[in-house]
């Protein structure tokens, strides 16, 4: 989750619904960095990075070094990074000049296939590294996030080339750091505190991430023995009472799809200006959601991350859906499993709701050109998104969605993922053919409309679906028809509903499908 505002929902609110208006809708801020192509014939490993860093003036001074696989034709490591000052540079320890071409950093390769590259830079990074304060307290803390960690990071910054990572970061006296991966080791030094932390399992750069503050951190344990933190500022941490699920759906998401992939789990409150970020085994969340009580579908959205985001990367932008949309749509499973399907209907009624605006930005869920990661993060990912699966779970059912979806995690961790790849494992587990409902839900631009007739003398509610394609017969999806504050719930085959008690036209809305309400 990245750039997140609020808006209302036509439906009785709730606790489930508080996390919704946080989520669904995304707004965008104009790139700080012309857009990067992962280069051809790279692949980095492992990234190694050492950092020393002043709070107060958020100067870095870094070290760091990358484990490169490259094929012959790649002659140069094309990284992405701002304008800091690198000191030196080495290729498998012999001096190298790195040039400048705009906002990258070529380094010149040697003739081995794996080598290592280090780099010695310093300054104060003009993005991906802030400052902010919530109730007078301070914290600095990363923002990656598509292409911000280039102003910090000088690394191949796309999710399709994920990698492990091993962060040291030496701070000031007093201060409590958090990061990416496991935390092994803090050491005392004479002139501050040093952390490390290893992350083992890949991640994409956007979610390698850090922040500093005065920290309270709160320890718990989930049963496999996996160590689960929460850093809370000091004014806030009696509100871990918030977080009190954090085992529940870390067990449940484990269960659901695949081992959770990293050695510990953290949750950071920052102060940070949309809902959440799903930094790898470390996601931030905003701090004033727990003040609110809205922090826990945030959180559960973020940890979903950790499979899907994280471990499985995105081939490309244009796929953000399998990330984004997959953590929407399973975090409202995650409530129908433990708060029941009435209060996971409800959610997936406010997940299709289209008002005048998500009208406007509506285009297909996967462009058929590139697209810049900032321009594509509108609520069609998350929302469209977390729809499209609600379809091809009804579709497919309950047993072979799951299936295909552990199938997936297993086939794709440590790997980039494509919208083909996933329709492919999905026709493989199913056999069936997807093609129809991934030409017009996925890579088309339409959207059916549901036609609904009301016969007042009668009191006799029918629709019909219309513009479909045919991709939506037979299928076993609801509508909430809606009479001031009761709700009643139809099987929209059924195609009538009679209404003695109605005196006024009832509303009409989708359960789950995306589709345009019209009353001809």
């Amino acid at each position: 989750m990245k750039r997140i505002l609020a808006h209302g929902s036509l439906v009785k609110p709730g606790r489930w619904r508080r996390w919704l208006v946080v989520l669904f809708l995304v707004g965008c801020q104009a790139p700080p960095y012309p857009v990067y192509l992962p280069p051809v014939g790279i692949d980095v490993r492992h990234y190694e990075v050492a950092l020393q860093l002043d709070p107060e003036t958020r100067r870095l001074v870094g070290q760091v070094t990358m484990e490169v696989r490259r094929t012959q034709s790649a002659a140069e490591l094309p990284l992405c990074f701002g304008m800091l000052v690198v000191d030196s540079a080495k290729v498998d320890g012999r001096a190298v000049a790195p040039v400048r071409r705009g906002r990258r950093l070529i380094v010149p390769l040697n003739g081995a296939l794996q080598t290592r590259v280090t780099l010695w830079y310093r300054g104060t990074p003009s993005e991906g590294l802030y400052t902010a304060t919530y109730k007078g307290q301070q914290v600095v803390f990363t923002d990656s996030w598509p292409y911000r960690g280039c102003a910090w990071l000088p690394a191949v910054h796309h999710p399709s080339d994920p990698a492990t990572l091993a962060l040291a970061l030496t701070v000031p006296a007093g201060y409590q750091a958090v990061g990416s991966g496991h935390l092994v080791r803090v050491d005392t030094l004479a002139d501050g505190v040093r952390f490390r932390w290893q992350l083992d399992a890949t991640a994409p750069t956007y979610s390698f991430a850090f922040a500093v503050a005065r920290f309270v951190a709160v320890d718990t344990m989930a049963e496999d023995l996996l160590p689960v933190r929460y850093y809370l500022l000091p004014s806030d941490r009696d509100q871990v009472y918030h977080l009190r699920r954090t085992l529940t759906a870390l067990r449940w998401l484990s269960r659901w799809l695949g081992p959770y992939p990293y050695r510990s789990y953290a949750v950071v409150q920052v102060p940070i200006d949309y809902a959440g970020m799903e930094n790898a085994s470390a996601p931030f969340v905003r701090a004033d959601l727990f003040e609110g009580g809205n922090v826990e579908g945030v959180q559960v959205h973020e940890l979903v991350h950790q499979w899907f985001g994280n471990r499985v990367t995105i081939a490309g932008w244009r796929d953000l859906w399998l990330s984004e949309g997959i953590a929407t749509y399973l975090t409202t499973l995650f409530y129908e499993a433990y708060d029941g399907f009435e209060v996971a209907r409800q959610q997936w009624v406010e997940m299709a709701r289209l008002t005048p605006d998500a009208l406007r930005l509506h285009g297909a869920l996967v462009p058929g050109r590139y697209v810049d990661p900032e321009e594509h993060l509108t609520w069609v990912p998350y929302r469209k998104g977390a729809t499209v699966l609600h379809l091809l779970r009804l579709k497919l059912g309950d047993a072979t969605f799951r299936q295909a979806l552990q199938t997936v995690y297993r086939r794709f961790a440590g790997k980039p993922l494509s919208t083909e790849g996933f329709r492919i494992v999905l026709e493989e587990v199913s056999g069936q053919d997807l093609e129809a409902l991934f030409d017009y839900w996925v890579y088309g631009k339409r959207l059916p409309e549901l036609r609904v007739y009301w016969e007042a003398a009668q009191r006799r509610l029918t629709w019909k679906v219309v513009g479909d394609e045919g991709t939506l017969q037979g299928l076993p999806f609801q509508l909430a028809v809606q009479q001031g504050a009761q709700v009643r719930y139809v099987d929209a085959r059924a195609a009538a509903l009679h209404l003695p008690e109605a005196t006024d036209r009832p509303v009409v809305h989708p359960v789950g499908i995306l589709m345009k309400v019209v009353y001809p």
